[in-house]
């Protein structure tokens, strides 16, 4: 019997306009009435994911900030942060590669380098992602008092991969590289993924492998593929997450994980 239901967001339970299937939450209250935790697992901040679960906040894990984070009833269960002083070194490097945007995830809020940022990228992923954030002139701006999750990379040519991970794999003895999707590239703490933090609530709920259902599509889902037995990649993942899952839901345009997801409520009621 299944326990815990963690999903990615983007590419994975959304389609690409970025809409959320019309039975979502539904889905989630019956998960919720038979006892399965239903985990948001995101390279997204907590702020984003907060708004667009705010009716039922309360009956979802959230695992945001690739791991950095979770979240459960309002409360931070865990939590780890970037080191300032090489936060610093990271970004340094960063804003020596050509036409990336640079960005840094507090606890309390999103900070921009720069005016020029907020022009590259879509209003609509700015106001979804990032909504609440300011423009900084530099890292001696984001308060000593909030402490850094992530940096983030925005590549406007769509190959992070090639354009800023390629060039930045020297900090990855000091931390972690995740690419998140098209347009972007996640740095977080050493040792910081989505399959970790999976793992830590795994162990808080009493759940194995065997009870656990995940989806993903992206390189920042690698690792927590491999904390579940029933791991689906979506059928528009990259080709290294179809290698590592045991399964292939439709995609995400199909409403790949709503349809997983409700087969197994009816074949389990």
């Amino acid at each position: 019997m299944l326990k815990l239901i963690a999903t990615d967001m983007d590419g994975t339970l959304l389609n690409n306009n970025h809409e959320m299937p019309t039975k979502t939450f539904d889905i989630i209250n019956q998960l919720h009435a038979r006892g399965i935790i239903f985990a948001v697992a995101s390279g997204r901040g907590h702020h984003s994911l907060l708004k667009i679960y705010d009716q039922i906040k309360d009956d979802i894990v959230f695992i945001t900030n690739n791991g950095a984070i979770i979240i459960d009833k309002g409360e931070i269960i865990f939590a780890n942060f970037i080191d300032r002083e090489l936060a610093l070194t990271i970004m340094a490097a960063i804003e020596k590669l050509p036409n990336l945007s640079l960005m840094v995830k507090g606890l309390k809020m999103s900070y921009f380098f720069g005016e020029e940022i907020l022009a590259t990228i879509p209003s609509e992923i700015l106001e979804d992602h990032f909504p609440k954030h300011k423009v900084v002139d530099g890292f001696a701006e984001i308060p000593l008092n909030d402490e850094i999750l992530q940096i983030v990379v925005y590549d406007p040519d769509r190959n992070p991969e090639k354009n800023a991970y390629a060039k930045l794999l020297d900090f990855e003895k000091d931390a972690t590289l995740a690419v998140s999707g098209e347009y972007w590239l996640d740095i977080m703490a050493k040792d910081i993924n989505k399959g970790n933090a999976l793992a830590k609530l795994q162990e808080i709920l009493g759940a194995d492998s065997i009870e656990t259902m995940v989806f993903g599509d992206q390189m920042n889902d690698y690792e927590m593929m491999k904390q579940a037995y029933y791991s689906y990649a979506m059928d528009n993942a990259v080709l290294k997450i179809k290698e590592v899952a045991n399964f292939v839901a439709p995609s995400n345009e199909d409403e790949g994980v709503i349809r997983i997801i409700e087969n197994f409520l009816m074949m389990t009621s």
